[in-house]
């Protein structure tokens, strides 16, 4: 259970754009805006994205079961999650607690062109467990977890 805990977050630090919001004094607030909205809405899916990419990670390591069915669902959720991503990024909506970087608007197509990729990769997971099972896609969790990283990387205030 410790080393599921710990996966899962492990995966929400690596997929996090955005700190916790709320949650004690000093807390950042959240604007009532376009902007807040698409902070808010950004989070919620990098934080469903992390579960998922947990879940997936913990089978493709042997650390929790494999489970066809189980690994076939998440892998299609996390391709779903990943095509809504780009939504939530609209110019102005590092506000409150968000930790993404002005970058991502001042290099606007690459930026862009690391969330299709990862995209497309969780796409071709989710198309390969879903045709083929576990066994045969369990290989593609890393390119798909790598993903986050390349946005992360440059993209992303690194937390203290």
């Amino acid at each position: 259970m410790k080393k599921i805990v710990a996966t899962l977050l492990g995966a929400s630090l690596v997929c996090g754009f955005a700190g916790c919001g709320g949650g004690g004094s000093g807390a950042a607030e959240i604007p009532d805006t376009p902007e807040g909205a698409a902070y808010e809405y950004r989070h919620s899916v990098m934080e469903a994205l992390a579960f998922k990419v947990g879940r997936l990670r913990s089978m493709a390591m042997g650390e929790t079961p494999a489970n066809d069915a189980a690994f076939a669902k998440d892998a299609n959720d996390v391709a779903a999650l990943a095509g809504m991503l780009p939504e939530g990024f609209i110019p102005n909506s590092i506000v409150g607690p968000s930790i993404a970087l002005p970058e991502i608007w001042m290099n606007k197509a690459d930026f862009d062109a690391k969330a299709m990729a990862f995209h497309n990769n969780a796409q071709a997971l989710a198309t390969a467990a879903t045709a083929q099972g576990f066994e045969a896609a369990k290989g593609m969790v890393q390119a798909v977890g790598g993903g986050c990283g390349d946005c992360h990387r440059p993209y992303r205030r690194r937390q203290q």
